[in-house]
């Protein structure tokens, strides 16, 4: 017989919740805007009853939520979250469980995508995998023998934050030359403002209706394939940089899948082809050849599948 599981995926735009069942495969689902000025007990209650309505809640025993944010797993309390700025040392777990009368787990964003990417796109048949999320930011979650590795403190995953230039670019975190300022969509855009100052881009300008405001990692991604030549630049430094980041983690934890998820990914082959000169030059060549680099068919879904997972992992 098989079990069912709920995720919700809480999110700065929207809220997505699914019903899963034991092969992750999505039942039902729904979503509802996220009100970020509402004060934390009118989001929950709205959410629990989003998910009361759903046909398959009742047998439901366990409910996983994801969420951008510095997370105290073990208690269930989201301590602080750039998504829902009235959120501080809220107890949602406990808030939720006393609702529904069900098991709660919560996790960090980050670390939902990455079971998600376990068992959507690897149908859970790795061992020891890393999920790299590539988005506005980037982040990621570690798998150990099937099961989420969170280390001492909770912050394990934090794969943005690994320094690629000493004396680099300045982090939003304080550091110099994270991952994250080289990869992370924001730069990507910088980087294309900084270059159309001296190249010409008539791609980028024509997608981006000649508002450099306007300009997004999808038009750049956009005009990398029309053959623009500055668009091309940028997507074969941001591969590099990846490329490097993603030799370290092979020479370090020693893999055998690497996942790659968010919008950043979407760019493809752009960026992958340099990431992987990279990795042939730097990593070892056993544990590269070995492990597997996948881009995520399933973006959109994995936080909220993972969410639901999380019970499994």
């Amino acid at each position: 017989m098989s079990k069912f599981y709920l995720g919700i995926d809480m999110g700065g735009t929207s809220i997505k919740i699914a019903v899963v069942d034991d092969k992750a495969n999505i039942l039902e689902e729904s979503s509802l805007d996220t009100d970020i000025k509402a004060q934390p007990k009118k989001v929950i209650n709205d959410i629990v009853n989003a998910c009361k309505i759903l046909k398959y809640y009742g047998k439901v025993k366990s409910i996983g939520i994801g969420i951008a944010g510095d997370i105290d797993f073990k208690k269930g309390i989201v301590r602080f979250s750039p998504n829902l700025p009235r959120w501080k040392n809220v107890p949602l777990k406990k808030e939720i469980e006393k609702t529904t009368k069900k098991t709660v787990l919560i996790d960090n964003d980050a670390n939902t995508a990455c079971i998600g990417a376990f068992w959507l796109d690897l149908k859970s048949k790795s061992d020891n995998m890393i999920c790299v999320t590539l988005g506005t930011g980037v982040g990621g979650g570690i798998i150990v023998d099937k099961k989420l590795y969170r280390g001492n403190t909770g912050t394990a995953g934090e794969i943005g934050h690994m320094t690629l230039e000493v004396n680099g670019n300045k982090c939003n975190c304080g550091n110099l030359g994270c991952a994250e300022t080289y990869i992370g969509a924001k730069y990507l855009v910088n980087r294309a403002v900084e270059l159309m100052k001296t190249k010409s881009s008539k791609n980028i300008l024509k997608l981006s209706g000649n508002n450099n405001s306007n300009i997004t990692p999808k038009i750049l991604s956009a005009a990398a394939a029309a053959g623009d030549l500055t668009a091309k630049q940028i997507w074969s430094e941001a591969g590099e940089k990846l490329g490097v980041l993603l030799a370290n983690i092979i020479n370090f934890f020693n893999p055998d899948s690497i996942v790659l998820c968010g919008g950043i990914s979407k760019a493809g082959e752009e960026l992958l082809k340099h990431a992987n000169k990279q990795i042939k030059s730097r990593a070892f060549k056993t544990a590269a050849d070995s492990c597997k680099i996948v881009i995520s068919k399933y973006t959109n879904k994995l936080g909220v599948v993972g969410a639901a997972m999380l019970v499994k992992n």
